[in-house]
């Protein structure tokens, strides 16, 4: 099941925000939705905020999401830079850095940072901000749905389990975060899964068939790197 488009534009309020040093932008705070839910899930799996003080005043308020520049190219341009504008009604911007193999999707505004800082996202680092799946999120089934999307289209991986059967196929998610890795291992168990136990701290599978075939029902993907994945091991057999 895939989220439904909620309009923030007309529900959200308008707020005035640094866009950068001198000039003001006027940006869109917008309602809880399963839009918002699954942006914050993928800072929550590869973003960060920064509130960087300059003295006693705060310099440059800004969030940004890293990618992979060769598989995650078309999931930052096409879904993640658009989702963000169409939420907070503020452009975006995409930067390459080829000798890395990265991409970032960056957002720089005062009010945005403020107003994620308020729905739970802390600016600086999220493991020592402990940083997990805000109680809104938490408290309704479609939201926690669409932020768990967001969690495994950056930080998550599906893969075979056999390399002589196409079809036995698994989700994992791996994390350095405890907080985040407790938290959704936590909502995949409230949605009804059955994920293993966290692995070394840092890792846990939902392997079970059924639960796989439920994830991409009820969940699915956004990021057309594990859609295309997906279709490989379906109908591409294994050599």
């Amino acid at each position: 099941m895939r989220m439904k488009s909620e309009n923030n534009l007309n529900l959200g309020r308008i707020k005035g925000g640094l866009n950068s040093p001198g000039s003001t932008k006027r940006i869109l705070l917008p309602i809880h939705s399963e839009e918002l839910a699954e942006f914050i899930g993928i800072i929550l799996g590869d973003g960060n905020i920064h509130s960087y003080k300059k003295g006693k005043k705060v310099g440059v308020y800004s969030i940004r999401i890293a990618g992979d520049l060769k598989l995650d190219y078309n999931y930052h341009v096409n879904f993640i830079k658009p989702l963000g504008e169409r939420l907070f009604w503020l452009k975006a911007g995409i930067r390459k850095i080829s000798k890395h193999n990265e991409i970032f999707t960056c957002f720089y505004s005062r009010e945005m940072v403020r107003f994620l800082n308020d729905n739970g996202l802390h600016s600086g680092d999220k493991i020592t901000n402990r940083l997990g799946i805000p109680q809104w999120v938490k408290d309704d089934e479609n939201y926690l749905k669409a932020c768990l999307r967001g969690i495994i289209d950056t930080d998550g991986s599906i893969f075979r389990m056999s390399q002589r059967d196409n079809n036995l196929l698994r989700i994992g998610f791996t994390n350095h975060n405890p907080k985040l890795l407790s938290d959704t291992r936590d909502a995949f168990i409230k949605l009804g899964y059955h994920p293993s136990k966290i692995i070394r701290n840092r890792t846990f599978f939902v392997s079970r068939q059924s639960d796989v075939v439920k994830y991409i029902n009820e969940v699915g993907f956004s990021n057309r790197k594990h859609r295309s994945r997906l279709h490989t091991f379906l109908f591409s057999p294994v050599v």
